[in-house]
This record gives C-alpha cells, structure tokens and sequence, in this order.
C-alpha cells in the first residue's frame, strides 16, 4: 500500500501528460467583411452538438484569436462583434492544430434581412439578478440541483450542502419564487433533477422582516431562484437509497413527489445509525467519522398549492425526528492562575440521549384584492427529550497533589410544547404608500423531573457534600407582539417610512429541589421566578434611491419596563429604561458588475437579569454564580464594508469584505477561584477600555486552461481584544483581582482548483495555510505562535462501462504551543467505486470505504483567557458500505428532443 501511494503522484502525472497530447488548439482571424479591419476583443465561443458552452476566448487587438487545449470532437463555432452579424459555422476538431485564416462578418447596417438569434446565452444580467441558462451546464445523467450549481461559475457547494456564490453565503433556496421543504432548504437542491431546471437567479433580497413589515432593516440575504421548466411542472421524481455496511452500519433514505402545475407534494424519509437526520450518510465530499452510537429516524411531508386565480397560496409541512445516541468523552483542562497557582482536572463522561419532536408549519398568504394582502404563518412543536449523564472529575494542583473529586449521576425527562402564530396585513393606499398591520403570539411550556446524585469531596479540608435530590420544573412563557408602519414615497428617490411597536411578554420558571432523604425543599437549589416584561417602540426609517446610489437610514427607539421576582432567593429587581438603535447602510453600484455597500449599526447591550440577579440558583458545589445589581448597560458599534465585482465574459469575481467592531463600558466576566477548585462567578463593568474585534476577508475566482477550471483564492485575517478578571482566593491570602487582557491574531491564505465536465474525471483540490498567535498578560509565559495548515481533494474518474471511481483525502495539521508540545495530524481517505445499470442509470451500486487506513485523529483543543483545555471523544472512523440508489423519475423534465 505504501508503494502504491508512492506511485500514485507518477501515475497523476503520466495521465496528464497523455491527456494534453490529446488536445490541439484553433486559431484565426476576425475581420470586418467592409473593409478588412481586425474587430478587436471579438468574442469567439466554441459550443458542442449540445449546444453548451466549452470553449471561449477574445480577439486582440489584430483581431488574432486562439484557443487551445481543445478535446477532439465536434464543435460549433461562433463569432460575435457589438452590431455584427452572428457567424456560426460547424468544425471538426481532430488531432492537429486548426487554422482557420480570416472569418469575415458582416455590420448589422449591412444586413438587408431581418437576422433571428435563437442560441441561448450561458448567463445574462437582469438588474440587480444574474441570471444562468441551465442548458449551458452540462451535467450527468439523473444529477441533482446541487451538482448543476457546482457548475456554475461563482459557486460553490461544501461537501454538507451549504451553498457560496459571488463569494457569499446563500441563506435561500425558491423552486419557482417559494419556499420548498421551508424546515430544510438543502431537501430541494439534493433532490430536484438538474434536467428538469430552465434557469437559475441569484440576487438579494430583503429580510423577511422588512418585506413583512414593509421598513427596510438594510439586511441582504444572498437567494437563489430555481426557475423549473414548463414541462418539469408536472411530474412524479424521487430517489431510494439503502446502505449496509461494517459496524452493523446501516441507512436507509427516501425521496418523493409531485409536482402538478402550481400543486406540490414532497416526502421525505430516513433511518440509520450514523449520526445523521438530513440523507447526507455515505457521502464521499463529507467528514463521515461517527461520534458515539447513534440513532436516527426523521419524516417529513410538504405540501404546496395555489387557489382561486392564484389568490390564495398555501404552505404546509410536517416533521418528525427521533434520535438517540450513546458517547464517552474525556476531557483535560489547565487552569493558569494569576499567582501562578496551577489547576488540573481530568474527567470521563458516559452519555446516553433521545429526543423525540414532531413540528407544523403552514403560510397562507391572500390576496384580497388589487390593494390589500395578508399573511398567516402558524407554528406548532411537541418534544420529549431524556437524559442520562455520569461524570467523574478530579482535580489536582501543579505538584499533583489531589485538590477536591466530583462525580455525578444526572438523569432527566423533559416534555415542551410550543406554538405560535404571525398574522401580517398590507394594504396600498394612494400610489407610493402602505400600511403595514403585524400581530403575533408565542407560547412555550415545559416540564421536567431530574435525579441528581453527586458526591464533592475537599481533599486538604476532608470535607465532602453528597446531594441526593429529585427536581421539578414547570416553565410557561407567553409573547404578545403587534406593530403598525405607515410607509410614504416622497418622491422618485426618496421613501419615509414610521412604525409603533408594542409587546409584551411573561414567563414563569420554577424548580423545586426535594431532598430524597428528607423530602424537604432545598432553597439553595430552587427557585420561583416570574418574570414581566413590556417594550414600546417607535421606528423611523428613511431610504433614497437614485441611480446606482442607494442609502438606508433608520433608528428604533424602545421604552423599556422590565420586572424579575423571586421568592427563593428574596429577588425583586425593576426597572425602566430607553433604549435606542440605529442603523445605516449606503451601497454604490459602481457598474452592472461593480458594487460596494458600507453599513454602520449601533447598539446598546443590556444587563440580562440573570446578570443582574444578587444569587443565582447552586448547579453544584464547585460552581456559583453571583449577579451584580449595579451593572450598566455596555455600547457596540460596528462597521462594515464589502466589495464584490464580477466579470460574466471572463468569468472572475473578487469579494472583499471587512468589519469592525468595538464595545465601549463592556460588561466582563470576573471569575474567583478557591483554593479547593470552586469557582464563583460575577460580572463587572469595565470603564476606559474596549472589547474590540476586527477582520478582512478577499476571495478572488477565475477560470483557467480556456476556462475548463476554476482556480480560486482567498486571504482573512482577524484580531480580537478582549478583557476578563480573576482572582485566586486560599486561606492563607484573599488574592486580588486581575485584569487579563487576551489578543488572538489569526491570518489565513487558501486556494483551490476544481473541474466539473462530466467527461474523463472531475476534480476539486483546495489547499490552506495560516498562523494563530494568542496573547495574555497573565501567564505571558505561555504566549505563543503556532501554525495550522489543510489540504483536501476530491477526484471522480469516469471509466468505461458506466463504472465511477471517486476518492476525498483530508489532511489538517495544527502546530504544537508552549503548553502543547505535541501537533495534532488529522488525516482520512475516503474511496468510492460505483456502477450505474440500467439503461436510463437510473440504478447505481456502489462500494465505499471511509478512512481507508484508519488514520484520523480525534483530539480537540481549546484555549481563552486562562484556561486551556483539550477532549477526546467516542468515535468510529474507518467501516465500509455497500449502497444501492434507484433514482426515479416520470415525465419531470423529460424530453425527445
């Protein structure tokens, strides 16, 4: 095995170098037929019998063309010029160089007949919408939106689904403008078929807030729109999937529905015992290592219509989960203190879980008529969760002296419930304004009981505390909330908008803890709170529009009534208070491909009254937290900037984001440690200084080796500073507090490569590096930088007779620290072979194996402030599995042509 991955470096190399041999290059000469001069950056694009994009170059300033690195085969051959005729010829490409001489073309005012273009262009710009041309973008047969995406160039799918384009995150999925599977919308780009997609749109849209409310909050969420072809709307497609495999592995998926003009009904199903609830088990682009003994069931169904002349719209779905899992962990934690004491402790968990949910979610949106429109969104969730956790914990000084042991048996049930509904009605007054009516409720309950069993014990005072309680806790919370907005266009540009917002809530938390021996309440460990609260806003927000130029202005101001009771604990705080946000945001489209957007928000953090409370309620006796009455609110600005440009005919774009951020007075964490380990926590305000954050962000992409590969690059870099107090407290001295100020430097450099054209193999290669410097003026000693690094590939060869062979290598390196002297190597190999049957490939059999030489290394480290700590868990990382997917499909996005 050594020898073979050895020679497999030499193999890569010889199979590329065979496959360059076979390619050949063509060239010419664009020229105007008038006169015979060169038509300088002419386009010259090579499409296939298909009719999709392959190759494409430009003219220089001769009007001299080349492309090269050109698979044999035939092609169709175009040439473009801004009011020139289209020129389109077939051409045989072989294996020797083409010379095609002079292409001469024709001036539209040339032209006496009338010249139809029916070819399809690859992408266009709508506005503010890139628009792509599915049929472009080859891809194989029975693939799935997902795979069509990951063709398209300014995206990017990860290996669990998550979707970037233009260098952002995609937060929206539509299939036609809505929502499908609104739970989950990966359930649409894993299952809806590639062929049965006409377009694809990406742009921004606002925030389901402000489009509710009708006040633009500047938020921009990055949505896709998948535009299905008029024949796919009707139609029954799906897939099923079992896995099998060492371990006792196994996974069972299923997938169906139907699509009937504006009617959608989908279903989704799965159970395995590999840690996962969303299809994805057994997926090669994935980190597949197991954690614990899992187990997985999950239903779900949705429904989708429209009614009376597209009047009424209807969203509906169902789901249910039901997981359970079994897990050790260990966990090794140092606690450097400020006299340069030293705290060890070591400790093993045995977790068993299960939690069990069923969920309801529907939208009725109704349009009344030409003026008015109303919304109905409705939620409904019942859940069982149980619990059982052992925990053994000792702790030690620097000498290895034992300091204090805890061990604990924790079992509890909890039952909740919850629904809530959003009521939302517009109506369009004269032309250019609105009123926007919002009124929603929220209401949660739970129970729980809980067996706690734990036993502390003080070494150097041979002191110890056995608590042998039963808990009991009943929760209730209800949340009223309504708002009424005026919107008023001023004039073309300029759009004023005025809210009211009203809400209020009250909740309800007790715990009783009975003592079993006794039966008695022990008013350490209870509580009895009630909490009241009541906020009134008023929104402002004034917006112009004119051009490329777009500027956001908006400020809420809140009156505040807040009221916390506690009967335990003798607890009574109130208070009423302002309270005031603003937000601003101008963005400046430089051009139809050229935008940069710059956003400032201010805000103010409040004391929580869990912060604020004199005594919380005892957990265990290693942990106490103590609220402070006098803390004052703390100030957080940000500031914001991005940078996006795209070029379609080149294919690149650049992304270039930072921010900014800094809290004024924060509010920090002041933590006291005993000489027997216990720790009392509190919060101070921290006046004269600042928690401030930083970081820059640069992704640049571009197509290379005649745009047949996307070669992408990035560069962050962030700085955070950050302060905390902490005192160690022994019988010998008090101890003072002491302000640590914590700086973490990060910088990262990353780059990949990825190929998707269904022919010979597909690849993605990505490559990073970067440093991790972390600083503490307490314990400078153990200061330092360190150095983290990755690769992964990804390679898919497509053999004869329908056979597929596919692997993903992972490596990731973190460099040791002064208090680490060890690195951590992380290193998997995944392998696939896989054999489609069936006439269609409908039907695929694989083989897979997941950390093929069992190499992976499941070591976590962590590092703040004092502390440092590092976990090892349960997990199953090499097993094997023997799959059969049957893809399905009638009628969706078939066709003879």
């Amino acid at each position: 095995m050594k020898r073979l991955i050895q020679l497999f470096p030499l193999f890569l190399f010889f199979f590329t170098i065979s496959t360059a041999y076979s390619q050949s290059s063509l060239k010419g000469k664009i020229l105007d037929k008038a006169d015979n001069k060169p038509l300088t950056n002419a386009s010259v694009i090579l499409l296939n019998r298909d009719s999709v994009l392959r190759y494409y170059n430009r003219a220089n300033e001769e009007g001299k063309f080349q492309i090269k690195n050109i698979k044999p085969g035939s092609y169709i051959l175009l040439a473009t010029y801004p009011k020139f005729e289209l020129y389109s010829d077939t051409i045989d490409i072989n294996d020797k160089d083409v010379d095609l001489s002079d292409i001469k073309i024709n001036s539209q005012k040339n032209v006496l007949e009338e010249v139809i273009v029916s070819r399809r262009l690859p992408i266009t710009i709508k506005g503010d919408t890139i628009e792509y041309d599915a049929a472009s973008f080859e891809t194989e047969k029975n693939a799935k939106l997902e795979d069509l995406l990951r063709r398209l160039p300014g995206f990017t799918v990860s290996g669990d689904g998550n979707i970037s384009a233009q260098g952002k995150a995609v937060q929206k999925v539509f299939i036609d403008g809505e929502e499908f599977f609104g739970y989950d919308p990966k359930i649409a780009i894993r299952n809806v078929r590639a062929d049965a997609v006409d377009k694809v749109q990406l742009y921004e849209k606002k925030s389901e807030e402000a489009e509710l409310s009708g006040i633009d909050d500047g938020v921009r969420i990055q949505t896709v729109n998948v535009v299905l072809k008029e024949k796919a709307r009707k139609g029954i497609f799906g897939s099923v999937e079992a896995l099998g495999g060492t371990k006792e592995l196994y996974a069972g998926n299923l997938f169906a529905a139907k699509f009937n003009q504006t009617e959608r009904i989908g279903i989704t199903a799965n159970h395995n015992n590999m840690g996962s609830s969303n299809g994805r088990e057994g997926s090669l682009r994935m980190n597949n290592q197991i954690t614990g003994e899992p187990l997985n069931t999950s239903l779900g169904a949705n429904y989708e219509n429209q009614f009376f002349k597209k009047a009424l719209k209807v969203n509906a779905n169902y789901n249910y989960n039901n997981s359970s899992n079994k897990n050790r962990s260990e966990d090794y934690n140092k606690n450097i203190l400020p006299d340069e004491s030293v705290l060890e402790r070591k400790s093993k968990s045995n977790n068993k879980s299960s939690a069990r949910s069923n969920g309801v979610r529907s939208n009725l949106s109704m349009r009344l008529d030409s003026t008015q429109n109303m919304e109905l969104q409705t939620n409904g969730n019942w859940s069982t969760n149980f619990n059982l956790n052992h925990t053994e914990s000792a702790t030690s000084d620097g000498t290895g002296t034992a300091v204090s042991s805890f061990n604990e048996d924790n079992e509890s049930n909890t039952s909740s419930k919850s629904n809530n509904f959003r009521l939302n009605y517009r109506k369009r007054l004269k032309a250019g304004s609105s009123l926007n009516l919002m009124v929603g409720n929220n209401f949660n309950e739970s129970s729980s009981e809980s067996k706690v069993n734990s036993k502390t014990y003080i070494f150097k005072s041979n002191d110890s505390t056995i608590i042998d309680q039963t808990r009991i806790g009943e929760n209730k919370s209800n949340n009223f909330s309504s708002s009424l907005n005026f919107n008023n266009r001023i004039n073309d540009a300029m759009n004023l908008a005025l809210g009211y917002s009203f809400n209020h809530s009250k909740s309800t938390n007790e715990q009783r803890s009975r003592d079993n021996a006794t039966g008695k309440v022990d008013t350490l460990y209870s509580k009895d709170q009630i909490d009241n609260n009541t906020n009134q806003g008023i929104n402002v927000h004034l917006s112009y529009r004119k051009d490329k130029f777009e500027v956001n202005l908006s400020n809420r101001t809140f009156y505040k009534n807040q009221k916390l009771n506690d009967s335990f604990r003798n607890v009574d705080l109130s208070r009423n208070f302002w309270d005031n946000n603003l937000n601003f945001d101008a963005n400046y489209r430089l051009s139809n491909s050229k935008n940069i957007r710059l956003a400032y928000q201010s805000s103010n953090i409040i004391p929580s009254f869990d912060q604020l409370q004199p005594l919380q309620p005892q957990t265990n006796p290693l942990f106490q937290q103590i609220g402070n009455p006098n803390l004052k609110r703390a100030v957080n600005n940000n500031i914001s900037a991005n940078y996006n440009a795209f070029s379609l005919l080149k294919g690149t774009n650049i992304n270039i984001n930072g921010n900014f951020s800094f809290v004024n007075n924060p509010i920090v964490n002041k933590i006291t440690v005993l000489e027997n380990s216990a720790q009392i926590s509190s919060y101070e305000n921290l006046s004269g200084k600042s928690n401030w954050n930083g970081g820059l962000n640069i992704n640049h992409m571009q197509p290379v080796a005649n745009r047949r590969i996307n070669f992408n690059k990035s560069a962050n870099v962030r700085y955070s500073n950050s302060y905390s107090f902490t005192k160690f407290e022994s019988e010998q001295s008090q101890g003072e507090f002491r302000l640590n100020n914590s700086k973490n430097t990060s910088f990262n450099l990353g780059s990949s490569l990825n190929e998707q054209d269904s022919e010979g193999f597909d690849f993605d290669i990505s490559l990073n590096a970067g440093i991790n410097a972390q600083q503490n003026s307490i314990n400078t000693q153990y200061n330092s930088t360190n150095f983290e690094g990755g690769a992964s590939g990804y390679i898919k060869y497509f053999l004869p007779k329908k056979f597929n062979i596919m692997t993903n290598i992972y490596y990731s390196y973190t460099g040791p620290t002064k208090l680490y002297k060890k690195s951590i190597n992380q290193f998997y190999t995944n392998l696939e072979l896989e054999k489609k049957v069936l006439k269609d490939e409908s039907l695929t059999i694989s083989l897979k194996a997941f950390d093929l030489f069992n190499t992976f290394n499941n070591t976590r480290r962590n590092g703040s402030d004092t502390n440092y700590s590092e976990s090892i868990q349960q997990v199953l990382t090499q097993y094997f599995l023997v799959g059969v997917k049957w893809d399905f499909n009638k009628y969706l996005g078939k066709s003879n042509d």
